[in-house]
């Protein structure tokens, strides 16, 4: 015996009256699902995706750690690397590497729904591993100062945070145009990155923008390697009016006393910068273009 199924037009009638609201539903359901999805293009120029705002984020690099608490997500942070020390509370927060090496399974152990990677300080091999593993990646590697602002934008977005993101990038850019200068004659300018062998850094590296933005010209930045090694003749021919170097104090300037054929001996134009400021390109950064701009604009 087959079933036999009656509809009378009563409940017909009743089933099309609720066609129109369930379409509705559905299709509020589905644009509020792709309004919470998140799109966006990393430095690297990979887009990474998201469902929804990232609730649990590891941050592989001490300037992602300061970006991530400048647009309010610091509580979305479950694991950072060690030496990630700014702000305060970063101090506390689960380790999952350091310098030295990072621990891919502690940092699946903190269960991110995002890991923000360095670009040219994160290892490949555990970047590429995540990927495999689905976990959404960003790689964060400033090299212009500009990119310092797309990066707050961009992971106020990835958090849930883009009011913030994009008040913090403003503040950011405002800040550049304002300390921006051009001075009348661009000073010769050469960035100690380390003593021995001497090194500085070449285009390609924010630093490098840096001094420009001054209005200051960057020595050996044409050099073909982002850390040129540097002969302390060619430094003699280069002529520096201004010796640029991050340190904790001012002992490194005496190194530098018996080259006092170098205008930026002769004139004392040695300056010490603040290492955490203008080695991690994030907002502090801006900190770092105020104490350049102070000493190359300084006669």
């Amino acid at each position: 015996m087959h079933n036999v199924f009656f509809i009378d037009r009563a409940d017909q009638t009743l089933s099309s009256a609720w066609v129109v609201p369930l379409a509705l539903l559905l299709l509020l359901f589905s644009s509020s699902s792709l309004a919470a999805a998140i799109a966006v293009t990393d430095d690297a120029d990979n887009e990474v995706r998201l469902p929804a705002p990232a609730e649990r984020v590891v941050a592989l690099a001490p300037h992602a750690v300061e970006m991530i608490y400048k647009v309010g997500a610091g509580a979305s942070l479950v694991g950072v690397i060690a030496s990630s020390d700014y702000p305060t509370e970063a101090r506390s927060l689960p380790r999952v590497g350091s310098y030295r090496g990072i621990a891919l399974e502690a940092i699946l152990a903190r269960e991110p729904q995002l890991v923000v990677a360095w670009g040219s300080g994160s290892p490949q091999a555990v970047i590429e591993r995540l990927r495999s593993l689905n976990i959404p990646v960003y790689i964060s590697e400033p090299r212009q100062l500009l990119d310092v602002a797309d990066n707050l934008r961009e992971l106020g977005r990835l958090t849930g945070r883009a009011a913030q993101g994009e008040a913090a990038a403003q503040v950011f850019e405002q800040r550049l145009v304002e300390l921006e200068q051009s001075l009348g004659r661009s000073p010769r300018v050469f960035y100690q990155l380390g003593a021995n062998p001497l090194t500085t850094l070449a285009d390609g590296h924010i630093v490098t923008q840096v001094i420009r933005h001054c209005g200051g010209q960057p020595l050996f930045a044409e050099s073909p390697v982002l850390v040129p090694q540097i002969g302390r003749e060619s430094l003699l021919d280069a002529q520096p009016d201004v010796i640029l170097a991050a340190s904790e104090n001012d002992a490194w300037q005496a190194d530098w006393q018996r080259w006092t054929i170098l205008p930026a001996v002769q004139q004392q134009r040695l300056y010490t910068l603040e290492p955490d400021w203008i080695s991690r390109p994030g907002p502090r950064l801006i900190k770092a273009v105020e104490q350049v701009c102070l000493a190359l604009g300084s006669q």
